[in-house]
């Protein structure tokens, strides 16, 4: 094995392991699920900030850190779907993987229009100053209102109890309470669209 293969894979494995670390491996086995903490945090969702994109009654809330390559493979494949079916993705905002995530957040929130810099982004995401996460250029100062956005989301995202982002809650049509921690594959995430209340 050449060199260059050797410190790739070694790449591979530290940033596997790493993610794994941080909560947002990719989920082999992905679930919906229902949840009384789901539950529970619906009903707060109200106290969230989030970042509309859609319009609609179907709502779907997905917790995402501007840093989260599984949040941004969602992102990726939800483009198709952004105003179709009476579905409004509301994008909660948190950092809870990296210390760029707080800054790369509070650029996002402090934006004259967040839903542009959420799109800014994603779109470039890989192709920030280190090549790496959300490719928005980080906030210099990050202000309290951005602090405390992301302080409050990042409680509610707790009080799921979920191990990682992206994390999406809904209610399905039966008005059940569901919570999905991962990326969905795309089977799941065309059931889980069909299924928002």
């Amino acid at each position: 094995m050449n060199r260059y293969r050797r410190n790739l894979l070694r790449t591979a494995c530290i940033a596997a392991i790493g993610a794994s670390l941080l909560g947002i491996a990719a989920m082999a086995t992905a679930q919906q699920t229902q949840s009384p903490d789901a539950a529970k945090v619906l009903a707060e969702m109200g106290k969230a900030t989030v970042i509309p994109e859609g319009s609609g009654p179907r709502v779907l809330y997905i917790f995402f850190d501007a840093n989260c390559p599984y949040c941004h493979e969602l992102y990726t494949a939800l483009r198709s779907k952004v105003g179709k079916d009476g579905l409004e993705f509301r994008w909660v905002p948190v950092a809870v993987l990296t210390p760029s995530s707080v800054t790369k957040g509070a650029a996002i929130l402090q934006a004259s229009n967040r839903l542009a810099a959420f799109h800014e982004n994603e779109n470039t995401y890989g192709k920030g100053p280190n090549g790496k996460g959300g490719g928005i250029i980080p906030a210099t100062k990050v202000s309290h209102t951005a602090s405390a956005i992301l302080n409050a989301n990042n409680a509610l995202l707790e009080a799921t109890k979920s191990p990682g982002v992206p994390t999406l809650l809904y209610r399905d049509k039966q008005g059940d309470a569901m919570m999905m921690v991962g990326p969905p594959n795309p089977q799941q995430l065309k059931e889980i669209l069909a299924s928002v209340k």
